[in-house]
């Protein structure tokens, strides 16, 4: 048998191998193009083109870092440019494929380095089965490193998450797409739709991590039932927790209520949220607003305990009350709050000023029951017409 080296440049033991596909392929060990024809292998001319072929890369240590095998394939010793057609690859690690390839065409250039692939490209993480399809794709094995493009955009599917958008560069050995331009992704049970123009999806560790001003809407039986609107935020796949930050306004639809913080902590399976930080809420409908230094929202029994100082306002009616705690009740109407620890009422018309251990009703009708600490009223009792 006879073989001749066809001059490709070799950096370390990098170089291209192509053979006839043979099923159950054994172990390639030549730096050299080769053609099996047969049971014999033959003398390879530079634009001699192959079909059924099988190309691939090895380490020093001989251990296969990436094969594809290709419907046709031509090379070109002038640009060494291996131009194929037909392709399905995988990518190993410890011998172990952890990526799984396919395209309509593309080209392997710079001694394997990068591999540039179109048309229908179909794209399976085995470790964690994500796929990722689109039109185009750029992969540098030896960076780990793969960028996927589509004519409209790529589409990122897994168990728990569905994403499109205009491009995504996949870190193949940390396992995080990081997604970018007209993001929209959506999770499922319960279902969430993310709206941004970049995050980075740890796919490995099931987590969503946004930089980018950022918009969630909570989703059930097809109706909205609450969004969130931040500049940064995270969301934990598996614990159904959003972790939002940083200019944070939050809407819950029913009930009806608006919230602004700085932080916030976001149960979004139970539509329970944690407000560690000053937060202001407002009351649609109704000319309130009440703020506190902590919150903690049951929206599915439609109530909020607030905590830490709270202080709430009707600004039509120029009434006032504050207290160390409070409950505010969303289930009737007008909404009805319970204050309890140093309370103290202030009106401006007529002028009143009530201090008092308890105090319930309603700021939106503007009637309030404040019950005395002993030394004053018992109980007081103020309504505003």
């Amino acid at each position: 048998m006879r073989k001749q080296q066809l001059g490709l440049k070799r950096i370390g033991v990098l170089s291209l191998f192509l053979a006839a596909l043979v099923l159950g392929c054994r172990g390639y060990k030549s730096l050299v193009l080769e053609e099996e024809n047969g049971g014999e292998k033959q003398q390879i001319k530079p634009g001699l083109v192959l079909y059924n072929s099988t190309i691939e890369q090895s380490d020093a240590k001989g251990k296969i870092l990436w094969r594809l095998r290709t419907k046709k394939v031509s090379y070109s010793q002038e640009d060494k440019i291996a131009r194929v057609e037909g392709i399905v690859g995988n990518l190993y690690e410890n011998n172990r494929i952890i990526l799984q390839l396919g395209a309509e065409g593309g080209e392997v250039t710079g001694e394997g380095k990068e591999i540039q692939m179109r048309g229908n490209i179909l794209v399976i993480d085995t470790r964690n089965r994500v796929e990722l399809r689109g039109e185009e794709v750029v992969w540098k094995p030896e960076e780990n490193y793969l960028r996927l493009t589509g004519k409209n955009h790529i589409k990122a599917s897994h168990e728990k998450m569905v994403v499109l958008a205009k491009e995504a560069e996949y870190n193949t050995k940390k396992q995080i797409l990081s997604l970018k331009d007209n993001i929209k992704a959506t999770t499922k049970q319960p279902t969430l739709l993310l709206s941004t123009s970049h995050l980075d999806w740890r796919v490995g560790e099931d987590k969503i991590v946004g930089d980018k001003p950022l918009t969630i809407i909570r989703y059930q039986n097809g109706l909205v039932t609450d969004m969130v609107k931040t500049n940064r935020g995270e969301v934990d796949l598996n614990g159904h927790i959003a972790t939002i930050r940083d200019k944070v306004e939050y809407q819950s639809i029913n009930p009806l209520l608006q919230a602004a913080t700085s932080r916030l902590v976001w149960y979004y399976d139970k539509r329970e949220v944690e407000a560690p930080e000053a937060i202001l809420l407002r009351q649609p409908g109704e000319e309130v607003t009440i703020s506190a230094n902590r919150a903690s929202f049951h929206m599915e029994e439609k109530k909020v305990y607030l905590g830490k100082g709270v202080y709430g306002k009707n600004y039509m009616g120029k009434l006032e009350i504050y207290a160390d705690n409070a409950v505010l009740d969303l289930g009737v109407s007008p909404s009805q709050i319970q204050a309890t620890g140093n309370v103290s009422y202030r009106q401006s018309k007529p002028p009143l000023l009530v201090s008092g251990i308890k105090a319930w009703g309603s700021l939106g009708d503007k009637k309030i029951f404040v019950q005395g600490d002993g030394k004053t009223q018992v109980l007081t009792t103020i309504e505003i017409k």
